[in-house]
């Protein structure tokens, strides 16, 4: 369907009315805080990957009660591995817009920091019961040790530490053959949150670059270090006196693999 033009005396009329701009200058009608629009962005792409991996889950729970992993239908078994991995995939991404949107906060000035007295027990197990789905599909078995704490009580930020034992969780599910444990301890003040798996480690140029900064982005390997770089700057914001929180990657450990250590004053 065609449209008939405007009358060219409209158009000069309405060219006349209309202030003039400088030459190559585009401005919108209502400016936008871009900060919030990114923010409110994140927050819904957030919670859009968070029900995609509830599905996810159950989908993969309806598959183990049919014993589809185990099935001599080889397209069965492939549809099992594939929503396995769509599953990693998507709680990873979750994790990292979760871990943005706290460092965008953190960058402006706007995240309301607040450490608060947390049941390290409960804090674990809670933590564990995040990924067990997940490492239940892999066959890894998630152990939470809790033994020997002094008072059993740590004070931190929940939302920032929770995120970053989750993902330090999701990242020994992706290289453990079998077992992983989360383990708390407290030793002279301090609160040691450790996360060791029997895969093979972390590799060397990890292990000697530490944890990540700004400066760490590889755009051959698309590697941001997002995770790393978010934990040390959450462990450094835990301060008590003279000390402040830190992290730490190691192998060895109980099983001989990779351990993550994050410690808080």
């Amino acid at each position: 369907m065609s449209h008939d033009a405007p009358p060219a005396s409209s158009l000069a009329a309405n060219a006349e009315d209309t202030p003039a701009s400088p030459a190559g200058e585009a401005k919108a009608a209502h400016p936008m805080d871009m900060s919030i629009f990114v923010t409110a962005a994140a927050h819904d792409m957030k919670n859009s990957i968070s029900v995609i991996a509830a599905f996810l889950e159950d989908a993969l729970r309806e598959m183990d009660e049919h014993n589809v992993a185990s099935a001599a239908d080889a397209t069965e078994a492939a549809v099992h591995s594939l929503t396995h991995r769509a599953l990693y995939e998507t709680q990873r991404v979750n994790g990292h817009l979760v871990q943005i949107m706290a460092l965008f906060k953190l960058d402006q000035g706007h995240y309301p920091f607040d450490p608060e007295v947390m049941e390290l027990n409960d804090f674990a197990e809670e933590a564990a019961a995040r990924v067990r789905p997940l490492a239940l599909v892999k066959g890894i078995q998630v152990e939470v040790l809790t033994q020997g704490l002094e008072d059993g009580e740590g004070y931190f930020d929940r939302e920032l530490i929770f995120s970053v034992v989750v993902q330090a969780l999701f990242n020994a599910i992706k290289y453990a053959k079998t077992r992983i444990n989360l383990s708390i301890s407290q030793r002279d003040g301090l609160v040691e949150i450790r996360v060791e798996d029997d895969g093979a480690g972390y590799p060397a140029f990890m292990l000697e670059r530490g944890f990540a900064d700004r400066s760490s982005i590889n755009n051959r390997t698309s590697s941001t270090g997002l995770g790393l770089y978010f934990a040390r700057q959450v462990a450094q914001l835990h301060r008590q006196g003279t000390r402040e929180g830190s992290t730490q990657l190691e192998n060895g450990g109980t099983f001989g693999g990779g351990c993550f250590l994050l410690t808080l004053p």
